[in-house]
């Protein structure tokens, strides 16, 4: 079992404010309106389209983060601790290995990059408001082009939780569990947040999870916190997935 923790105050350098941290996590990941209602995409409809979609969603993120480096690199953003520039370049870096497009049938690893796109987020979105990430992780190898997508879905969970979950700089802490057993893989992602089920926006992300999650033959749940708040989303996949 894999599990890596960050705390992300930081106790050497100023850590960036949270109208800065929220600006860029704004221009990163931009809000979304609710999706017009649609009639139910079917698996063999979707199937053809979604690997290059995937492919290249994984490649924007990659941009995103590399140009997210340059723009912390440059001399006028003060407000920006150095070593963003560096956590931004690792996090494009992942993006970039999630988009390679090579052989789909191929099983890898997922436990080591999802550590690293799941904590590289908080590290750099979560710092001034004080939110922490786990991330325990099993030994799961998938099918490359099935790795890309589960992990596309945790990235916008992630995304979601710490741009609706945290507002304020209370602080808490977001959670990212993946392990497989009876058939199926499950992936976890559960903040404290204050978020609620009943206030849910199918416009946060939930486009993206619904598109893949068809492909994939997921089910998505969406249930409260154990804390009482924030949202616990899982995603269980069957392990035979095309």
């Amino acid at each position: 079992m894999r599990t890596e923790t960050i705390s992300l105050p930081d106790a050497t350098g100023q850590p960036p404010g949270t109208a800065v941290e929220t600006m860029l996590l704004e221009l990163f990941a931009p809000t979304r309106l609710p999706m017009p209602a649609t009639a139910p995409v079917s698996r063999s409809e979707y199937a053809p389209l979604w690997r290059a979609d995937a492919i290249h969603r994984a490649k924007n993120m990659a941009q995103m983060t590399a140009s997210l480096a340059t723009v912390a690199d440059h001399p006028s953003r003060r407000g920006l601790p150095p070593e963003v520039t560096m956590r931004a370049r690792r996090l494009s870096r992942a993006y970039d290995e999630l988009g390679v497009d090579d052989d789909a049938q191929a099983r890898v690893p997922c436990a080591a990059l999802l550590t690293e796109i799941a904590t590289r987020l908080a590290d750099i979105f979560g710092r001034s408001r004080q939110v922490a990430i786990t991330v325990s992780a099993g030994v799961v190898l998938l099918p490359s082009d099935v790795r890309r997508a589960l992990l596309l879905m945790a990235s916008e969970l992630v995304i979601n939780a710490l741009k609706y979950g945290y507002p304020a700089e209370a602080g808490g802490t977001i959670a990212v569990g993946l392990a497989a057993g009876d058939g199926a893989v499950e992936l976890v992602v559960e903040d404290d947040g204050v978020g609620r089920v009943e206030h849910y926006r199918a416009g946060q992300g939930g486009g993206l999870l619904e598109q893949l999650g068809v492909v994939l033959g997921a089910t998505i749940a969406r249930t409260q916190g154990r804390s009482g708040q924030g949202f616990r989303v899982s995603i269980l996949m069957p392990v035979d997935v095309p």
